[in-house]
This record gives C-alpha cells, sequence and structure tokens, in this order.
C-alpha cells in the first residue's frame, strides 16, 4: 500500500506543484507564439514535474537543510545563467535539445513517484532508463544545456554548463547515500551519468 502525503507535506508540494504548472503555462504561451518545438518539448517536461511533485511518495530520508538550497541553486541556475547569443549552430543545438527533450520525459517518466528535486529516499528506481544508467534525469538535463550551448555559444553559458555539471555531481554524491538499497543497484548498474565514462 502506497504512503499518503499529510499536513505540511502535502501543502507543500501542492504549491510547488501549482508553480511548476504556472511555469509550464509561460513555455505553452512561448510555444503558441513562437512554434518552437523545444518550447512545446519544455511545456510537457514542466506540466509533468508539475504532477510529479502532486503524486510523488513521501520521503523516508532527506538530506540537510543546506543540500536542499544547493538543489534547488542546480535547477534554476540555468534559467538565470544561460542567455541567448549569436554565432551557433542553431539547428544542430535544437536537434540535441529535442533528443535531451525526449530523455528528460522518459527519465521523469520512470520515476514515477520517487521524484524529487532535494536529496531524498523516496524509493529507488530500477526501472525504465535507469536500467542502463543511475542518474539518467541528470545525464539528460546536461545533453539539454549542451544543446542550448551548441546553439548559443558564449563564455557566459560555457561556465554555467560547467557550474550546472559541478553541482550535478554534488547532488548525485549526495542522493546516492541517502537511497536505501543504492549499493546492490550500484554494482548492478555502473555507470552513473555516461556509459563507460562515469
Amino acid at each position: 500500500m502506497l504512503a499518503k502525503k499529510r499536513g505540511r507535506e502535502f501543502l507543500l508540494d501542492l504549491a510547488v506543484g501549482v508553480t511548476w504548472g504556472v511555469y509550464a503555462a509561460g513555455y505553452l504561451a512561448r510555444a503558441l507564439a513562437q512554434r518552437q518545438l523545444v518550447d512545446i518539448g519544455l511545456l510537457v517536461f514542466y506540466t509533468l514535474v508539475g504532477i510529479a511533485f502532486l503524486r510523488r511518495a513521501p520521503a523516508r530520508a532527506s538530506g540537510p537543510w543546506w543540500e536542499t538550497v544547493l538543489a534547488l541553486v542546480s535547477v534554476f541556475l540555468p534559467i538565470v545563467v544561460l542567455r541567448p547569443a549569436q554565432d551557433g549552430l542553431p539547428s544542430l543545438g535544437g536537434a540535441v535539445q529535442m533528443v535531451a527533450l525526449a530523455g528528460i520525459i522518459a527519465a521523469l517518466l520512470s520515476l514515477g513517484r520517487s521524484f524529487a528535486i532535494a536529496p531524498s529516499d523516496r524509493g529507488l528506481v530500477t526501472r525504465g532508463l535507469y536500467r542502463w544508467v543511475r542518474h539518467p534525469l541528470y545525464a539528460t538535463q546536461l545533453c539539454f544545456y549542451i544543446g542550448y550551448l551548441i546553439a548559443n555559444p558564449s563564455w557566459r553559458n560555457l561556465v554555467g554548463l560547467l557550474a550546472e555539471l559541478a553541482l550535478q555531481v554534488v547532488r548525485i554524491r549526495w542522493e546516492e547515500g541517502l537511497l536505501a538499497g543504492y549499493a546492490a543497484y550500484a554494482a548492478k548498474v555502473r555507470w552513473r551519468l555516461v556509459p563507460f565514462i562515469w
């Protein structure tokens, strides 16, 4: 039987889910105005994030508050730092972003009720993309930002991407320390982000 959220946790997830829904609505407006596939993909992703907050299981264990803060910085850093630039390869960058978005959505759907932003144990996931890579959501998000950099090359965007990579590595380490049964899973699925590299 699935555990149910109560009280403050339910209200927090409801508020955050609605907030992500509002953010998704911004991409709906943008998609209708600009008719870009990437905007439609982001609309789908942010809508699913909002739903994931409403559906997710209660945390069995959580990291300290400062890990939550750093996880939130990691989520919003690309939104704040990355900016359009000239002289890129928009078609290639857009194609990379679309492939990455498909992976992001598949990873998010694989997580199901175990979705979280802050390091916490909401149940170990070993299905879907998690059968091949231990952190496919982070891997595909980084691919999305690489696509953005290809389309919008600048020093600012490169530094933002490298900072995001560093934050993701830290988040990965923290999450791996919280999840029950993680050692057995790591023995079966060797690669964290990129097969044959790490």
